[in-house]
């Protein structure tokens, strides 16, 4: 006979095996149906082959003292049982991590910010010119980097800015905003190589010395690339 320990007081019972073997310490059934290997807790019945199909388990708690009752509480079936749980519990834990290390990876790929850009701008405007022409400035801007910039603007601003009116910005859709202190055009992404520009169109409402900073930024820019504008509006 294997020696059993009571689920309940822990007691060791040498001879607990037994169908109708109790417990030395607090009288539990030790050969109870729930204790039995044959016995599926989420069936609550008897799995035996040899069960017949009429009888069915009503109280798991009862023993039966069935001639087929292999108790599930001796040392070797603990130990059994134990270490199929542990094994349950590593696979669970490498499938969590497995499944986190996954999430991680998803989340850094959709929050991790795009490398850094080299942009080299270059504007052209008038040195001088009438102030019922306007001043236009255009502004194009070149990706010298090997991979995409995003989210380029160009913005510009200056002690002008008060005596001019920004009247369009080209391409159209490139415009974002106005204020009496800095106008905003939207270029987007550029690839490598790539060149991208915005007209601005200002209307003067007086004659002056044109002094004006293009600034252009983005979203992997490590600094942003600024130029001076200067030139004259005549009467």
């Amino acid at each position: 006979m294997a020696v059993v320990r009571c689920p309940k007081c822990g007691t060791a019972h040498p001879r607990g095996d037994r169908p109708l073997a109790r417990c030395p310490g607090c009288n539990e059934q030790l050969g109870a149906c729930r204790y039995c290997s044959y016995y599926d807790a989420q069936m609550m019945d008897c799995t035996h082959p040899a069960r017949p199909e009429e009888l069915r388990i009503v109280d798991a708690g009862e023993s039966l003292n069935c001639p087929d009752f292999t108790s599930i509480l001796t040392t070797s079936a603990v130990r059994s049982h134990l270490w199929r749980l542990l094994r349950t519990a590593v696979i669970a834990v490498v499938l969590s991590l497995v499944v986190l290390l996954g999430a991680v990876r998803v989340y850094e790929s959709v929050t991790r910010p795009p490398p850094p850009v080299y942009l080299r701008a270059k504007v052209s405007a008038p040195a001088e010119t009438f102030r019922e022409s306007g001043f236009d400035v255009k502004v194009l801007v070149l990706n010298e980097a090997d991979c995409a910039a995003e989210d380029v603007q160009v913005f510009i601003s200056g002690p002008t800015m008060p005596k001019l009116i920004c009247q369009s910005v080209e391409p159209s859709d490139a415009f974002v905003e106005w204020t009496e202190r800095t106008v905003c055009g939207w270029i987007g992404r550029l690839e490598p190589g790539e060149i991208g520009s915005v007209d601005f169109h200002f209307a003067a409402e007086e004659a002056c010395e044109v002094k004006l900073v293009a600034q252009v930024v983005a979203a992997n820019l490590e600094g942003p690339e600024k130029i001076a504008i200067e030139g004259a509006i005549l009467p």
